[in-house]
């Protein structure tokens, strides 16, 4: 099985860290890459983080209301291949 990370991105120039508001998914659930995994809300707007790939979402790192690091790994997705 390969997991794939899902990284939290830089949406603006000066983003550090990105606020989890919600995750539109819950660990276990089948996603389709490019679907709204979580909607992170940084110091000036508030977007969606979309799924890197096709697969299962496993271990999630930050629940809904936690600050991610810019580049730091914030779940997996486990494609079953």
């Amino acid at each position: 099985m390969a997991k794939i990370p899902v990284y939290m991105p830089k949406f603006g120039m000066t983003m550090t860290t990105g606020l989890i508001t919600e995750w539109m998914f819950a660990t276990g659930e089948r996603v389709e890459q490019g679907a709204p995994l979580a909607i992170v809300e940084t110091e000036k707007v508030q977007t969606e983080l979309e799924s890197p790939a096709t697969g299962v979402l496993t271990d999630v790192k930050y629940a809904d209301g936690e600050e991610a690091p810019v580049g730091e790994i914030v779940a997996y997705i486990d494609d079953g291949a």
